[in-house]
């Protein structure tokens, strides 16, 4: 029975990281990369779900079927899967070579099956010239490479990546996802990342689930999380978006006319339960925002469909400028903008005004009605 034959390589049922947290499901499919994004964790709640999921912690009413089969109640080292962290580092004591055959030692393989498996994991993981070397010689893109490696020397379904890419430079997180991304499309491996890292999670995942306070709030595609998030705090966490309060004024076709704390009616699409005369809060993206600058003085009846601010600050970060403005009720927003498109002249003090289309706003209900 070839892990082919399973659309759904694991999925996890009713799953609880403290005794008061809401139980979660997902699903993890054949081939798949699936990113859980953990908010405003210390690395606690990253560390027991990789525990309850690998078999190293129970987790009250847990099930987990792994390729069709219960393995709720395997122990650790026999569920199909393979963890990859600084919790499992490489044995000091072991070359690379050595740390690679050890779980294959363990587990009975003939001596010439063991060396001829080890040699291919060298390869694949580009280690063939450090294979003689000790883990302290190593670099930590070779370090992880060999913990990947090792890894896969048992053929697991799952590989769980553990918090994996915290600490590492920019070249060698790159190269690390490159590595997976072949080793995905290479192998029937599934993979699983744990992190604490928005762009991590966004570089290479299938799919991402978010999860804060031990309970998963959303979980899709990037694109789904980004463009129609489930709620305000997911909007700021996935897009560091924008949150305006106001009154819904007219609710039609799912777009929402809000008339916002500072004044301005502006629009936005309804997500959740949105009725006219409710409190809601607006959500928009700091690149979704078009910014005017009107060479005038600005009156009331001429902004319609757009909001005047004054410009406070202007950063340049090479390819994009970040503009702080603030709108009449004092509320600070976060535009983004492409270099080169500011006119000369832009100041701080500058009157300007904010736009955008429908689409490109979320509108939640808010929390006073939701609570």
């Amino acid at each position: 029975m070839t892990l082919r034959n399973y659309s759904a390589t694991l999925t996890v049922d009713t799953i609880s990281l403290t005794s008061d947290s809401p139980a979660f499901s997902f699903t993890l499919h054949t081939g798949e990369y699936l990113a859980l994004l953990m908010l405003n964790d210390s690395g606690e709640a990253l560390g027991t779900l990789s525990d309850i999921l690998s078999g190293h912690r129970h987790s009250g009413n847990a099930h987990l079927t792994l390729l069709g089969q219960n393995v709720s109640r395997r122990p650790a080292g026999q569920r199909g899967l393979a963890v990859v962290g600084a919790r499992d580092p490489l044995f000091a004591h072991l070359s690379v070579r050595n740390n690679l055959a050890f779980p294959l030692r363990a587990g009975k393989r003939p001596q010439d099956q063991a060396a001829h498996k080890t040699v291919q994991l060298l390869a694949l993981l580009g280690l063939e010239q450090q294979a003689d070397a000790f883990p302290s010689s190593l670099t930590a893109s070779e370090r992880l490479r060999a913990q990947l490696a090792r890894a896969l020397a048992t053929d697991p379904a799952i590989i769980i990546l553990e918090d994996i890419f915290a600490g590492l430079d920019s070249e060698t997180r790159a190269d690390i996802h490159q590595r997976i991304l072949r080793l995905r499309r290479a192998r029937d491996t599934s993979f699983l990342l744990l992190t604490r890292d928005r762009a991590d999670a966004l570089t290479a995942a299938n799919r991402i689930g978010v999860i804060a306070d031990g309970a998963l709030l959303q979980i899709g595609p990037a694109t789904e999380l980004m463009e129609r998030p489930a709620s305000p705090r997911l909007a700021v966490a996935m897009t560091d978006a924008n949150r305006l309060t106001g009154l819904a004024i007219t609710v039609e076709d799912d777009i929402v006319q809000t008339r916002l704390a500072c004044g301005g009616t502006m629009e936005g699409l309804a997500e959740g339960d949105v009725s006219e005369g409710d409190l809601v809060e607006l959500c928009i993206r700091p690149g979704r925002i078009a910014l005017m600058f009107p060479r005038g003085p600005v009156n009331a009846d001429d902004t319609n469909g757009s909001l005047p601010a004054t410009l406070s600050e202007i950063r340049n970060l090479g390819d994009l400028f970040v503009l702080r403005v603030r709108l009449a009720d004092s509320t600070e927003v976060i535009v983004h903008r492409p270099a080169g498109s500011l006119p000369p002249g832009v100041a701080s003090g500058q009157t300007v005004l904010l736009a955008w289309g429908p689409s490109a706003a979320v509108v939640f209900p808010s929390q006073d009605k939701e609570g």
